[in-house]
């Protein structure tokens, strides 16, 4: 609601949304808040702003999906509540429980420095926002802040304030305790706290004279009006300014629908190369693409500290550089049957997908050591190197085989969506049985092979010592 719109204004938009969604089909239930927003654990007291939740029924009794009945919403939401100055945004709220980065999947971030006037990174990022609408997939495109808010801007006549033995910040103080409320003492009933706010009654500040009339005690106790030592202008701007390491920032915001966030935000990345910022200004992406980001880097540090470890056991175990290596080698190359099992499905990259993956290096590293072992002691017993290698090979295909089918079996109700909110983890279950399907191949093929290349050429090397 426009700025300045009173809590009841609100609610009653807020009423005329909530009985055309109840009306509409395969809605569960619904709850609303007025007159502000939740945030986390953090409730907001906004009075020009309001939210409806919605909760859909179960994905089987209904024939679209959340993204694509959001799309469907959108415009007849739009359609049938139609209030003067309203601006009304609906999209699909992020999974609760997860740690999140913004509210939106997409919020490029204009940076400037803390000097440079709010009124020009607003239209920098206006333009960024621009730009964002000619990405496909973006929906509900929207700049954080608004700089026409109307506002009272008070500005203190030094001089005439210190000849009543006031400071600024006296002022200042007086003014929010009018304003805003003072509380100097709690009543107590039956064990609980009551807070005591003293604050001037609304209707006897609604005009920028009531403002100006407002009561300053100066030292000496006496009383005098604002406006003798102050003079209260009528301005607009923004009611806050955010900022990122001492510098103002505002973010040009979209959520996604259709594509994932990966393809979108290269394409806005794509879209933004050819904008020229001022001097001193900069970009950053945050939002979802900026978690996915730092997750991706995450569990690549995680793949690569665990990958260390293993060499160094395996290095201790075999008292040997090469085996390890040997068996580590087949973890990168088990990606290929990751690839196709995604590309194949059509299902996107993420964290999820990177937690199997370090689920299915696991599996592969044990495999390993399991074929090198046995076929170590194949050579201890006296059998020569073609011989172990090949006979290794195929004594442990049945407990590999079995071993990889059950768990194969095992992630098969994730794989195919068997259940609710199986979508999350369908990806991961995919990416580990490519992995354990295109890691047969390595186990009983490459593996034997490379390991008789290295072992023959040891071989040599000391044939050809003596």
């Amino acid at each position: 609601m426009p700025t300045g719109s009173s809590m009841e204004e609100t609610h009653k938009v807020i009423s005329q949304i909530e009985n055309f969604v109840k009306d509409q089909p395969s809605i569960e239930k619904y709850s609303s808040l007025s007159g502000g927003k939740i945030w986390g654990l953090v409730t907001y007291e906004i009075a020009n702003e309001g939210e409806v939740n919605i909760q859909l029924v179960k994905p089987s009794k209904r024939q679209k999906t959340t993204d694509e009945y959001v799309e469907w919403l959108t415009p007849l939401v739009q359609q049938n509540v139609k209030i003067p100055g309203l601006k009304m945004k609906v999209f699909h709220k992020k999974l609760q429980g997860i740690k999140q980065t913004g509210e939106f999947d997409i919020e490029v971030e204009v940076i400037a420095p803390r000097s440079e006037p709010i009124e020009n990174i607003y239209e920098n990022t206006t333009h960024v926002s621009g730009l964002l609408k000619q990405v496909d997939g973006l929906t509900g495109i929207d700049v954080s802040i608004d700089i026409t808010k109307p506002k009272y801007q008070i500005f203190v006549d030094r001089t005439k304030a210190i000849d009543q033995g006031l400071s600024v910040n006296q002022i200042a103080s007086t003014i929010k305790s009018s304003i805003d409320g003072n509380v100097p003492t709690q009543f107590k009933e039956k064990g609980y706290y009551y807070p005591i706010r003293i604050v001037v009654d609304e209707a006897n500040i609604k005009s920028i004279s009531e403002v100006e009339n407002l009561s300053i005690y100066p030292p000496n106790g006496s009383k005098i009006r604002l406006n003798t030592i102050a003079k209260v202008e009528q301005r607009s701007g923004p009611l806050e300014i955010d900022r990122k390491d001492q510098n103002r920032v505002i973010k040009a915001t979209a959520n996604v629908s259709g594509r994932t966030v990966g393809e979108a935000t290269a394409d806005v990345q794509k879209a933004l190369s050819t904008f020229t910022l001022p001097a001193g200004y900069k970009i950053n992406y945050g939002g979802q693409s900026q978690m996915l980001s730092e997750n991706f880097q995450t569990m690549i540090i995680i793949l690569l500290i665990a990958m260390f470890f293993a060499y160094v056991v395996l290095v201790i175990n075999f008292e040997n550089f090469v085996k390890p290596f040997i068996i580590l080698i087949r973890v990168p190359l088990s990606l290929i049957g990751v690839s196709l099992a995604l590309y194949l499905t059509n299902q996107t990259i993420g964290v999820t997908v990177m937690i199997g993956f370090i689920i299915l290096a696991g599996i592969e590293i044990n495999q390993g050591v399991i074929l090198i072992t046995f076929i170590d002691q194949l050579r201890e017993e006296g059998m020569n190197l073609i011989d172990a290698t090949q006979k290794a090979a195929v004594v442990r295909l049945r407990p590999i085989l079995m071993t990889d089918i059950v768990g194969i079996i095992g992630l098969l109700p994730l794989a195919l969506s068997i259940g609710e909110g199986t979508e999350l983890l369908k990806p991961m279950a995919i990416a580990v049985i490519g992995g354990l399907v295109f890691g047969l191949i390595l186990v009983f093929l490459f593996l034997p092979a490379l390991y008789y290349i290295f072992e023959k050429r040891k071989e040599t090397k000391a044939v050809n010592a003596v």
